[in-house]
Formats: C-alpha cells, structure tokens, sequence
C-alpha cells in the first residue's frame, strides 16, 4: 500500500482524534518527510483537517462522503491483493509429485483431498507427498461409498494422522452418528480438539435429510453433479439452502464438482463458470473446490490461478449480509459480527485450543482478518477450510488463557505481517472454562496499548515481588 493510503486509512481509523507529523510517521512507518508532504496534500484535496494547539500543529481527518468514499476504495484495494478469504481444495492425482503439489500451494491451494479409488499404499505415498510439499496443508481423505467398505479406511486415517475423513454414504444424521461413534465420540459435541473430522458429503439421497446431517457434520460437501438428477433448475436453491444452514451452525460448506471443467483443455475459463464460481463465492461457500481440471487438465496452475483471481475480486466488492444466530453457545461470534462489521477493528483473534471459536467467528462472514491461533498442528491444519480464517500456529498451553498467551498470538501475529502496532483487535478465547470449551473471553485492544501494558504489568509485579522480600528480610 503506498504512503498517502496508509496514512489516509491510519487516521480515518482514529478518526476524532489529532496527531502532529512526527507522531503520524511513527506509528503509520514512513519518514518524517514524507508524511509532512503527505499531510499537506491531504489538507489541499479537503480530506484532512489543520489545528493548532500551542506551537503544535495537528492533522485530522474529515469525515464526510468523499472521506468515506476514498477509504472504501483503498480497502477494495487491499482485498484485493490480500489473502482470499474462500479457500480453494485440490483433488491430487496418485501420481503427484511433491513439487507439483509445492506450486498449486504457491498459487493458492489450500487443502489437498484425496480420492477412494486408491489401495493403501499408493495412498500413503500421496500422503508423504503432500507432507513433504508442506506439514501446514490439511488432507481429506475421500471414504469408499458404502460403510462396510470405509470400515479400513477410517484405521487407515486415523493411524496416519489425517485432517479429515469425507463421507458420501451419510444419507441422513443416524449414518454420520455411525461413523463419529467409529472414531470413538459418542456425541458431536466430543468433535473437538485436534481429533479427526466427518465431511459429509450431500448428494441425491441425502438431500431430503441436510438440516440433520449439517448437525451431526463437522463440515458438507455439496456434490452439484450428483445432488439433482431431476429438477436441475432447483439446484441454486439447493446449494444455497445448504450453505446457509452450515453458516447458521458454524460448519464449512465446500462446493464440489464441475467448476472450471474447460480449463481441462483451455488456458482460459469460459464467462459461464466464472460467474459459476462468483455465486457460490455470494453465496458464502467456505471453499471451492478444483477436481478434474487439476487431476486430469493440461492447464492446472492455470485454473487454480484463476479461481484464486475469481474469488478475490468477487469479495473485493461484496459485503456479506448475515442474521445473527441468538442460540446461547453463539454470543461470542454474534458479539465479533457486531464488532468486526461496526467497530474499526482491524482483526478478530480467536485463541483456540479445538478450533470451534474460530468456526463461529468465521461463520458471520466479517468484512475484518481472522486470525486463529492454535497450539496443535492438527487443528491448525483443519482450521485452512474455515472461511476467512488464516491459522495461526503458537507453543503455549491453551488449556485456560492468561495475558501471556495473548501476547505470544499477538506477537507472531505480528511477525506473520497479520496486523501491525497500530490496529485495534478483538481477542476471543476460552478462561476458566468447562468441559464444553466454548469461548467466553472477549477483549478490544490496540495492539502497542496491551503490549505495553502486559510489559508495565511484568515491571510492577517484579517490583511488588521485589519489595515483598526485602520486607520479608527485615
């Protein structure tokens, strides 16, 4: 971002409140020069506002229209060229090499899913190759179709340590509670942690029962080739309906099947399937997903590339719009809704042990970053198919949250380039808290004022310390 657009966002962001040149060049980092000419220049094109206190001279920013407009912009801008917040999943091939998987993930893979037509070994292999590409990408391993089958498949994933096990055979709540009592949780509610996840993927047969299976899920898989047999013209509606009941429970939806399918054997997508993947992308999917142009299509990287290119000038100019979900266990992310979507927050921190606070945050589609931050690499994995979310991985113990964990996150937040000194954040987390887990911490900080003062807390209570034992002494 240049100069003019950090110091026009950094003052529109504490707006009612004035600054002299050489406060505004340290805080925004650019020189004591160039913010003077900066500055200026604003004060000429009637964005900035010039008062004098003493032999100080201060700047800010006008609130009106234009002012509203201009920052509009520069936020279009910077979401534009930042991280897209739908992810892309990748059906890999068995014969991928690990180089081949580094470039789709340099182009913006986001989760690899691997299919059931595989024997064990040939599957492991793909496994190592994923894992050698990088530790940080989530695997979905795609079950045979019926359970009897899917019975080894399931040891398979758990004595390798998957991220996600996908199951088509689930036609109603009853099957996916089969498979979580094959994993051992005798309630979904026991799905936490870094435990591995159900995907349910919906298709014909399952579709009269989706509010039942969303419940029991972890995540849905929308197959589009096989939802609708008859009545094709009803398929939007489906989708929709389906993606909106996962947003209300706080589950991913993926959209699977037939997107970019030209780019099999063509440089460029057709006008049909970029709109195709504008709407599941307005329709507030959690990830797209790329099968048969990556597995089979001479033009791969391509297709990712344009899905990633898709995905992030459709939410460059959207606003989700999202009715708040009032059910008890949801205030934490109605609260961020309320905040990220109001406030002038610059980012949301969710501190996770399981990942279910990141999963409601990222469930109100806010139009600020979502940071999560986890301490087990499996659940900073799985947290890569969560709209929005960009996994954090921190060494603490996040059984129970002090300031000391909020300011490891906040450091490698910091150092990860998620958010700078400036920016006001909400923090979410998880203290004193019961069996269930769930967040109920919920904090607004500027970042450098809790820093400081986690720093100030440290003098005086070695001080205080200090004084106990010479006390102690006499």
């Amino acid at each position: 971002m240049e100069n003019k657009a950090r110091i026009l966002e950094f003052l529109y962001k504490n707006s009612g409140n004035s600054y002299n040149v050489n406060q505004i060049a340290r805080l925004v980092g650019v020189s004591i020069g160039s913010a003077f000419k900066i500055l200026k220049k604003l004060e000429r094109e009637d964005y900035a506002i010039v008062r004098k206190k003493g032999n100080e001279i201060l700047y800010e920013l006008k609130i009106n229209e234009k002012v509203r407009n201009e920052y509009s912009r520069i936020e279009r801008e910077k979401n534009r060229k930042s991280r897209k917040k739908t992810k892309i999943v990748c059906l890999i091939s068995h014969n991928a090499s690990s180089g081949f998987i580094r470039k789709l993930i340099s182009k913006g893979m986001d989760a690899a899913k691997i299919g059931p037509s595989l024997n064990e070994n040939d599957t492991l292999e793909l496994i190592k190759a994923i894992r050698s590409a990088s530790e940080e990408i989530p695997i979905i391993l795609e079950l045979p179709k019926s359970f009897d089958d899917a019975g080894k498949w399931i040891k398979f994933a758990l004595k390798n340590g998957l991220d996600f096990i996908c199951a088509s055979f689930a036609r109603n709540g009853e099957d996916v509670k089969k498979i979580n009592h094959y994993l051992g949780y005798t309630d979904i509610k026991q799905v936490i942690g870094s435990r591995i996840k159900v995907i349910a993927k919906i298709e014909k047969d399952a579709l009269k029962n989706y509010r039942e299976i969303v419940q029991e899920a972890y995540g849905i898989m929308i197959d589009r080739d096989s939802l609708l047999t008859d009545k094709y013209e009803m398929l939007p509606v489906f989708q929709r309906a389906i993606i909106d009941e996962c947003r209300k429970n706080g589950k991913p939806a993926i959209i699977a099947t037939e997107l970019l399918e030209s780019m099999n054997s063509s440089p460029k997508p057709r006008n049909s399937e970029v709109s195709d993947v504008a709407n599941a992308v307005l329709d507030g999917a959690s990830c797209v997903m790329l099968s048969k142009s990556i597995i089979e299509g001479k033009y791969a990287i391509e297709a990712l590339e344009a899905m990633e290119q898709i995905i992030k000038n459709v939410e460059a100019e959207s606003i989700f719009d999202y009715d708040k979900n009032e059910r008890p266990e949801n205030v934490i992310g109605n609260a961020a809704f309320g905040v990220g979507n109001g406030l002038k927050i610059d980012a949301v921190l969710a501190i996770t042990s399981g990942g279910y606070s990141a999963r409601m945050v990222s469930s109100r589609r806010l139009r600020c970053r979502i940071i999560a931050a986890a301490s087990s690499k499996k659940v900073f994995r799985q947290l890569n198919i969560l709209w929005g979310v960009e996994p954090l991985f921190i060494d603490a113990d996040l059984e129970d949250i002090s300031n000391e964990e909020k300011k490891k996150a906040i450091l490698k937040a910091l150092k990860r380039g998620f958010i700078k000194k400036t920016d006001q954040i909400a923090i979410i987390a998880s203290v004193f808290h019961s069996k269930s887990k769930r967040a109920n911490l919920f904090e607004i900080h500027k970042v450098n004022e809790f820093l400081d003062y986690v720093q100030n807390k440290r003098v005086i209570n070695r001080e205080a310390s200090d004084v106990a034992r010479q006390r102690a002494s006499h």
